[in-house]
């Protein structure tokens, strides 16, 4: 029997590696835009979100700058670049699980949280509202606002498992397509307006409001990374 070895690469990873030997071979030159993503997608036989993280890992790695709204263009080699993440997860993946579980951390939140469990919001609110207005943003206030409804939650499995997500959500990849988001001063803004939204659910003890309200930001911030390079 002749058989091929199968790799376990995540495959957004294994698309990054064909663009990067393309890079290194010459077939692009320095400064020059790759093709679309929609070509791109059609040429690999992917998905366009698995070449926009393919993009990202590239961008990591040196390979690639992402102008946001414009497209990807390929970066001097002469001063050498890293070596291509080799592990982490889907930032897609990722938002599609906490899709699956941070509306029933709410909903759940809403009845079991804690006096210094709202008063922990709150605090977390102040600091994203402070950032926004000096159009910054902190993933690390962010985390303290989710990991606080999830801690809410009064499930500590539930706790542990979204606890996980958030930390691959420091992973270099996750870490740089969020970066981009962040860019943008109407992601952030709508992302405060969201937030408001779910502690107020929360506060008054409403969990389809609370539910409704985390549902309705996941979705706003997956169309804005699915979106935002078109």
């Amino acid at each position: 029997m002749k058989l091929q070895a199968v790799s376990n690469r995540k495959l957004y990873i294994q698309i990054a590696d064909q663009i990067r030997d393309q890079i290194l071979a010459g077939e692009v030159e320095a400064g020059r835009q790759l093709p679309s993503e929609r070509d791109l997608a059609v040429s690999l036989g992917v998905s366009r979100p698995t070449v926009r993280e393919a993009l990202i890992a590239l961008e990591v790695a040196g390979f690639v700058e992402v102008r946001v709204g414009v497209g990807a263009f390929v970066r001097d080699q002469s001063k050498g670049s890293a070596a291509l993440p080799d592990e982490g997860h889907s930032p897609i993946e990722i938002m599609r699980v906490r899709r699956l579980l941070e509306p029933e951390a709410a909903a759940l939140a809403s009845q079991n949280i804690s006096p210094e469990g709202t008063a922990r919001m709150a605090e977390a609110m102040r600091r994203m509202q402070a950032e926004t207005a000096n159009n910054r943003w902190s993933s690390e206030s962010d985390r303290m606002l989710h990991l606080t409804i999830a801690e809410g939650s009064g499930n500590s499995m539930l706790r542990e498992v979204l606890d996980l997500l958030w930390n691959s959500r420091f992973e270099v990849v996750d870490t740089k397509f969020h970066e981009h988001l962040a860019s943008m001063s109407a992601v952030r803004t709508h992302i405060m307006d969201d937030h408001a939204r779910i502690v107020a659910g929360i506060v008054q003890g409403n969990a389809e409001a609370a539910r409704e309200a985390m549902a309705a930001h996941l979705d706003f911030v997956t169309a804005s990374m699915l979106g935002a390079w078109d």
